[in-house]
């Protein structure tokens, strides 16, 4: 009895036992299969029919308008030009034929024999160069002997000539300087010291006393020793803006009583031209009248203007202008013992006079 109500009383689960979810109900496999198919082939009749649209010719056959042919051009009629009649053959007496013209007389040409030239002339060698004392050989060239005497020129006229032949084409000869030991060469300096001072208002001489010893082109010998005397003369040609004396130099004398000429300008110790003068340019002497008659004329004018009563101006007053002078030569001065050079323009040769 009491096993069958147990057996017949539903088992409960115990408190304590896990609650599972039964798994959820969702459509079944053949109606979803079904659903797949449907849209699958809705999707293929949208494409094809949208395939076929494209295809379709966009101009239907009967909606084509046909352009019908353009008629033919009509040219207008020109009239024709009339037929030319050949013109009628009228035959003449038949001409005579021309004559040949007479044959051209015959030239027989006889060669004339040349003319017989002159014999060539043969130049021998050249002569040797002649030796000048001391082993020292001089080669003296003929063809560039104008050219020689155009260098001893010693004006800026004669220079300007030297330039202009130097420029020319032509060919020259080098030569070996003779007695180099006794000759001063062109280009040397020359340094001394004026012993009189120089004033351009008049012309006149200079004299100055060489400071130190000239030695030849080798510097074997003392050609002009310290104490030698110069002689030069300058001139009074002084021109606006002028700062610089020239004196040339055209004789010097040495201790032992030998003297050769010279004919050289001065310079600066350094060469360059000229002497460095102090200049008078005369100024109060060109516009001094100038300006007092400008200072009077101002002092006429303020006193007439500050007492204003009439001003009479007698003749020969303020009223009147004087020419100025205006051709004033400047002065240039140089004070006694400047240091100055002599700038040799040729070759000094002391080989009369030098002792062997």
């Amino acid at each position: 009895m009491t096993d069958t109500t147990a057996s017949e009383t539903p088992r409960t689960a115990p408190d304590n036992a896990p609650v599972v979810r039964r798994p959820r109900q969702g459509l079944p496999t053949p109606l979803l299969v079904g659903f797949a198919l449907l849209a699958a082939v809705l999707l293929f009749v949208i494409l094809e029919g949208r395939r076929q649209g494209a295809e379709a010719p966009a101009v239907t056959g009967g909606q084509v308008a046909m352009i019908s042919a353009p008629p033919p051009l009509a040219l207008p009629d020109y009239p024709q030009p009339p037929e030319l009649l050949p013109a009628p053959f009228v035959e003449g007496p038949a001409a005579a034929p021309p004559s040949a013209p007479p044959p051209p007389p015959q030239v027989v040409y006889m060669p004339q024999p040349a003319p017989m030239g002159p014999p060539p002339s043969y130049e021998g060698p050249p002569a040797p160069p002649r030796a000048i004392g001391g082993g020292s050989v001089l080669v003296y060239d003929g063809a560039g002997g104008a050219a020689a005497a155009g260098s001893q020129g010693s004006d800026g006229d004669g220079a300007q000539q030297r330039g202009a032949g130097a420029a020319e084409a032509s060919r020259v000869r080098a030569g070996v300087l003779a007695n180099r030991g006794t000759t001063v060469v062109q280009g040397s300096l020359i340094p001394a010291v004026l012993e009189t001072p120089l004033d351009s208002s008049r012309p006149g001489f200079s004299r100055a006393v060489v400071s130190r010893d000239v030695r030849g082109f080798d510097g074997s010998r003392i050609l002009i020793p310290r104490g030698s005397r110069l002689i030069g003369e300058y001139r009074s040609e002084a021109t606006q803006g002028q700062k610089r004396a020239f004196i040339t130099w055209t004789r010097l004398i040495r201790p032992d009583g030998a003297t050769i000429q010279l004919n050289s300008p001065s310079g600066d110790p350094l060469g360059r031209g000229g002497i460095k003068a102090k200049v008078n340019s005369h100024f109060f002497s060109r516009f001094g009248e100038a300006i007092l008659q400008s200072v009077l004329d101002i002092g006429v004018n303020a006193a007439a203007s500050a007492t204003n009563s009439p001003v009479v101006i007698l003749p020969g007053g303020t009223g009147t202008q004087r020419p100025q002078p205006t051709n004033i030569a400047p002065t240039l001065k140089v004070a006694q013992g400047t240091s100055i050079s002599v700038f040799v323009a040729r070759d000094l040769d002391f080989s009369g006079v030098e002792r062997r």
